[in-house]
Formats: structure tokens, C-alpha cells, sequence
């Protein structure tokens, strides 16, 4: 691979890295910064409530006034703020899947991040991140899917995309490119020299 592309490889898991993160702390606590991330919202006459990977902020008229406490997996029916149960028209499986999704691709994201930097894109490693990439990138597809189907399957509520959702997208797509350049560096990389060459003194 030529060096813009490892640079751009490097830079594109760094970025999937980055986003992933911030989806990672979403619904995790009480702060201004984690009350905007979160994978959906409902409304309800006025009121909302937030859906994050951990847990949900609920108030209204546009204004957060308080969020639940971090639970594993954070199942989207327990959210609190409507006054009402949230029915979603698709397995209770699905909110364990999308934490066990979303783990499988951040560790892959996050080792593909160190071993790019420390392996300097050699054949066999490019093709190990490949490997590692391209999972990384099936587990935020699956996600992606879930959370977009099951914000549209809620039962006598309206439901939005929020931003942890584009963020999934956007680190999916990054992956995705950087699976292309660890491919493209294992076929087009230099070869090992010839036995010809090695004994050509």
C-alpha cells in the first residue's frame, strides 16, 4: 500500500474509533453531553424520553430532566418518561443482540486501531485487519438495521432517529473503507523477494 493509504486507512479507524465512543458513553449518565447521544426518540403529548445504549433521558418540551441509571442490557420497553410501556413490534432479544453487537465491533475497532499503527501495514498483518475490520463493520451493519427497524416499529408512538444512530452508520462506513485500503495493501503490498534475489550477491 502506498503511504497515503496507510495514512488514510489509520486515520479512517481512528475515526470509526472515535465514533464508536461516543455512541459506547451514550445513555450512560446524567451529564449535558451524554443526554444528547442516544439511538431514538419518542414522543408522547410533549414529552419524550431518549434511547441510549445503556439507559434513557426522558422530560419535556425539548428539555432533559433527568435519566435512569446504566442497566445491561438497557431494554428499550423499561424506559421511563412516558407514563406509558414502549412496545416495539420485534423480539426482547434484540437489545441484548445490539450490546453484544456493539462490543464485538468496538474491540475489533479498537484493535484494529492498535495494530495499525505498530504493524506498518506488512502482508500478513494488512490481512489479519482485513479480517478484523470487516467484523467490525458486519457487527455495525446489524446494528445499524436493528435500531432504524425498531425505531419504526413502535406501537401507537412516533419515533426519531437520534444522533448515536448516524454515528453507528458513519463508524460503519469508515470500517468499511479501511477494510478496502488492508485489502487493497495485502494484494498490491510488496512481495517477499524471490529466492533469486536472495542469493543474488
Amino acid at each position: 500500500m502506498a503511504p497515503r493509504g496507510e495514512y488514510a486507512a489509520t486515520f479512517l479507524t481512528f475515526i470509526a474509533l472515535l465514533l464508536e465512543i461516543f455512541v459506547l458513553v451514550s445513555g450512560s449518565g446524567d451529564l449535558p453531553v451524554l443526554r444528547d447521544l442516544f439511538f431514538a426518540q419518542v414522543n408522547l403529548n410533549g414529552k419524550f424520553t431518549r434511547l441510549g445504549l445503556w439507559g434513557s433521558c426522558y422530560g419535556s418540551n425539548g428539555v432533559v430532566s433527568e435519566c435512569s441509571t446504566p442497566s445491561v442490557p438497557f431494554n428499550w420497553y423499561e424506559a421511563e418518561g412516558l407514563g406509558v410501556t414502549l412496545e416495539v413490534d420485534l423480539p426482547k432479544s434484540i437489545y441484548l443482540a445490539i450490546f453484544i453487537l456493539y462490543w464485538i465491533a468496538f474491540l475489533a475497532t479498537a484493535l484494529a486501531m492498535q495494530a495499525t499503527v505498530f504493524t506498518f501495514f506488512k502482508r500478513l498483518p494488512g490481512f489479519l485487519l482485513a479480517i478484523i475490520s470487516l467484523m467490525a463493520t458486519g457487527a455495525l451493519f446489524i446494528i445499524f438495521v436493528i435500531v432504524v427497524v425498531a425505531a419504526s416499529k413502535f406501537k401507537n408512538l412516533s419515533g426519531d432517529i437520534g444522533p448515536s444512530t448516524w454515528m453507528v452508520l458513519g463508524a460503519m462506513i469508515a470500517n468499511a473503507l479501511a477494510t478496502g485500503y488492508y485489502i487493497f495493501s495485502c494484494i498490491c503490498g510488496p512481495r517477499n523477494k524471490s529466492a533469486r534475489d536472495t542469493f543474488n550477491y
